[in-house]
């Protein structure tokens, strides 16, 4: 609820500094003397108007407001009212608790509790907003009616997720064939060559020495022979009586190394050479391909994780169309159901909506629920007609008179607090009109805060506050008319500024007729 208002330098206000209150303010006053810009001053603080002040202030109080999570650290423990603010100078600035803040924080947080009633692009007469209240009236008698709409909005929201990861599957179905072809190109090629580590240098070592082979072999010959010759050693060291044994050890380790050469070159014996050379050409690609044999193996090992995930995400598709095809059939369930609910609920529905939209003098209702494509609300639309003219056709007053009707039911039904701003809903209607009007808004305003401007005398005989807007001078005022000056402005409303002792007298006899004592 808005508790305090002040507007510095508006085109018609100096400088305002309003009390308010909750229930329904009606605002009233010669043309020209400035109600609808205060109520555009009014609408600012929502965000739903530019400022037309130098400064409005609006305090808040916070048992009507939800507060959003992000704003909640901007509020001391104990507040028990926020205030706004819109600061025009140079450029214009928003403030939430003086904290500088945007105009769409002030509009989110406003647009929570806050209504604005004036123009037809509003979503309260839409399809969606219908089936919302009829399935809140289904429900105040049906309680497996809203756990049927909270399974069909939880599965329905599932399934979507079910879609979208089976779309992305079949996106990438059409290069997983190339993907997966690559992958066992590759795969088979590294593990046809089963590479080893250390075997390329291996082989070429081996290489090296069957190039060598035959040169090796006259050379251990020789050597051989020339150990044989060597008997002349032994006779010399005993004639001179000396002993030389690093000689013979090193003799020992040729020999040794004579019989490893030697068997070495029998073993080769039985090696291909062209095997060979084939052998080294394929490591060699492998290694101009991959840089070494680590890495084709690590690369060989990455081939084989992503066939198993091409292979997983042909398994996760067919998971997935089961899935899908599961919660479709299950939601038609659940969405048959809802239907079934409404259509038999359509005519006390209907009866009910019909008795409010009767007092607002419309035409006779008539609900209109049809099937449609599946969605998280189920198979059924739900639609109005007013005699014969469907929403779309209805002319402004029609229109905003029939979203009174349906947010008084909304309310009734589902009780929730609020602020409502209404610019002249009663212009251009008759009396009769006029007084239904009136009388839903009372209604409304049980709920809601409610500002409205008008021009006809029934708005204000059933306001909890009546406030009057004066030219004075250049600029304007307003001010909460006592009952004598309610009195006074209602027989101006009705007979004009001459005001008529018969006006006066009507005035205060309609005053009393609702409560108020005169």
């Amino acid at each position: 609820m808005i508790k305090r208002i002040l507007i510095n330098n508006s085109p018609a206000f100096k400088l305002l500094e309003l009390e308010l209150f909750g229930g329904f303010n009606v605002f009233s006053g010669s043309s020209g003397s400035g109600k609808s810009v205060f109520m555009e001053s009014l609408l600012a603080i929502f965000g739903i108007k530019d400022s037309n002040a130098d400064l409005i202030e609006a305090n808040i109080t916070l048992d009507s407001v939800q507060i959003p999570p992000e704003i909640a650290p901007l509020l001391e423990e104990g507040d028990d009212e926020i205030v706004l603010s819109i600061l025009r100078k140079d450029k214009v600035r928003y403030f939430l608790n003086h904290q500088s803040s945007s105009k769409k924080r002030l509009s989110e947080l406003v647009s929570g509790f806050g209504k604005h009633i004036s123009a037809r692009g509003d979503e309260d007469l839409k399809p969606a907003n219908l089936l919302r209240i009829l399935d809140s009236f289904i429900a105040l008698t049906n309680p497996s009616h809203a756990q049927i709409l909270t399974e069909c909005k939880e599965k329905f929201a599932t399934l979507q997720e079910t879609m979208r990861a089976l779309d992305e599957i079949l996106a990438k179905e059409s290069q997983i064939a190339t993907l997966r072809e690559i992958a066992e190109f590759e795969s088979k090629k590294i593990e046809s060559i089963a590479p080893k580590e250390g075997e390329y240098e291996e082989l070429l070592e081996l290489k090296k020495t069957l190039s060598r082979q035959e040169k090796i072999a006259q050379e251990i010959a020789n050597v051989r022979e020339a150990i044989e010759n060597l008997g002349c050693v032994d006779s010399f060291l005993g004639l001179v009586d000396e002993q030389c044994p690093m000689f013979f050890e090193g003799l020992s380790e040729l020999e040794a190394l004579l019989e490893s050469k030697e068997q070495q070159l029998h073993s080769l014996e039985d090696i291909n050479p062209e095997s060979l050379l084939n052998r080294i050409s394929d490591l060699s690609e492998l290694l101009r391909k991959y840089g070494s044999v680590e890495s084709a193996l690590a690369h060989l090992a990455s081939q084989k994780q992503k066939l198993a995930q091409y292979e997983n995400m042909a398994f996760d598709k067919q998971e997935l169309e089961k899935s899908k095809t599961r919660l479709q059939s299950e939601l038609q369930s659940l969405a048959q159901a809802l239907h079934n609910n409404r259509l038999e609920s359509k005519a006390a529905f209907e009866s009910e909506l019909g008795a409010i939209m009767q007092e607002l003098r419309l035409k006779e209702l008539a609900i209109i629920i049809e099937t449609k494509p599946l969605d998280s609300s189920g198979i059924s639309a739900c639609n109005l007609t007013l005699g014969s003219s469907a929403v779309a056709t209805l002319s402004a007053g029609e229109y905003n008179r029939a979203r009174l009707g349906l947010m008084c039911l909304d309310v009734s039904i589902s009780p929730r607090a609020g602020l409502l701003v209404l610019d002249e809903i009663d212009a251009n209607l008759s009396g009769e009109e006029s007084e239904g009007v009136a009388k839903i808004l009372k209604k409304l305003s049980a709920s809601y805060q409610i500002f409205a401007i008008s021009h006809q005398p029934h708005m204000p005989t059933l306001a909890d506050r009546h406030y009057l807007v004066q030219k004075e001078g250049e600029f304007s005022s307003v001010r909460l008319l006592d009952t004598q000056g309610r009195i006074e402005e209602i027989a101006r409303m009705i007979s004009g500024a001459q005001v008529s002792k018969e006006a006066l007298e009507f005035a205060k006899g309609v005053l009393a007729k609702n409560g108020i004592r005169v």
